[in-house]
């Protein structure tokens, strides 16, 4: 990165907490925005995800403020209620306030209150990782121009950020392979191919903590119906292979189209996405996609970026997959080299 963004207060703070909680094993994001329909309701200082067991997961978000008039109790009911809203397992708020009533009012109400003597103890490494604020800086100065109308890098991220909190399904997933592909073609740019490489592995570890989520549900179905409902998954999004062509037969009759619709049902059901049922139905793959997730995004953030072929052997693996997917040629994506200064 060029240039040393300087924090504010509150953004130290957030920057202290999500290097505190990856030590501590989760998935963090920070800043995460909440959106409705193309509104922006509002945006999540932290969000986090724990993979608990095999068979469940933990979502929580996290309200920070350090402020001298934190106004504690207010943030309570805020945190506390958009993780109903979100249907989160747990919510923190993280304040000055250090008065033991709001400890207590926290406790009432199954909020987790990380208070002011907590919080002066938090250390904070600047020398490994990038801040956020760094990551948007750059990200902000490019644009797509074609394929997303205008819209920043800065943008595509936040977009994908956002679907952490309510999109973790197979049609989430599919938004985010096109992000991904569209970011992985832009590594090839000598002048923008760092950013691009720290999009792409962001990107990437949204979309490996998505399918984290959805296969919590089906690890332990047989091998054969694994790979169905992955394939259904991956081809035809949350409506699954009998909604859509529910779908289809529907729009056809009221269209009064002479549209084969046979022939719309068999161009989607074509066998692009068995190459990533193949690979994410293996037991291996399903035990480690959460520790893959949290190393990409950690690579996304190092100070000292990687270039593709120094990853480690399971990463340049996952990553080759998705380059095979997309068509993109492994051998010369590898051969992509960051400079580091």
């Amino acid at each position: 990165m060029e240039k040393k963004t300087e924090l504010f207060k509150g953004e130290l703070m957030e920057e202290k907490l999500r290097q505190y909680f990856l030590n501590n094993g989760y998935y963090v994001s920070r800043g995460v925005k909440y959106n409705f329909e193309g509104n922006e309701i509002t945006d999540i200082d932290l969000f986090l995800y724990g993979r608990v067991s095999s068979l469940s997961r933990e979502r929580t978000n996290v309200d920070i403020k350090n402020k001298k008039s934190p106004k504690a109790f207010e943030r309570i009911l805020w945190a506390k209620g958009l993780q109903e809203l979100l249907e989160f397992n747990n919510c923190v708020v993280a304040t000055t306030d250090r008065k033991e009533a709001v400890r207590k009012f926290g406790l009432k109400h199954n909020t987790i209150i990380l208070d002011g003597n907590f919080l002066q103890k938090l250390t904070y490494n600047t020398e490994t990782r990038i801040t956020e604020e760094e990551f948007l800086a750059q990200l902000n100065k490019e644009k797509s121009f074609k394929e997303f109308r205008n819209q920043s890098w800065k943008i595509l991220y936040e977009n994908s950020k956002s679907r952490l909190l309510n999109e973790l399904d197979f049609s989430g997933y599919n938004s985010t392979l096109i992000y991904l592909k569209y970011f992985l073609n832009k590594c090839y740019n000598k002048q923008k191919k760092e950013i691009a490489l720290r999009a792409s592995y962001v990107i990437l570890s949204h979309s490996l903590l998505i399918l984290d989520f959805l296969l919590k549900d089906i690890a332990f179905l047989e091998s054969n119906l694994r790979k169905e409902m992955l394939s259904d998954g991956f081809k035809y999004g949350n409506l699954g292979k009998e909604g859509v062509n529910r779908t289809i037969d529907m729009a056809v009759k009221i269209a009064n189209s002479n549209i084969s619709v046979n022939e719309i049902k068999q161009s989607l059901d074509s066998g692009e996405m068995d190459f990533l049922k193949e690979f994410y139905s293996k037991t291996e793959t399903t035990k480690n996609i959460f520790s893959w997730s949290k190393s990409f995004e950690s690579l996304a953030f190092q100070k000292t970026l990687k270039s593709p072929n120094d990853l480690e052997t399971e990463l340049k693996g996952t990553l080759a997959v998705m380059l095979d997917f997309f068509q993109i040629n492994r051998k010369n994506f590898f051969e992509i080299n960051i400079r580091n200064k």
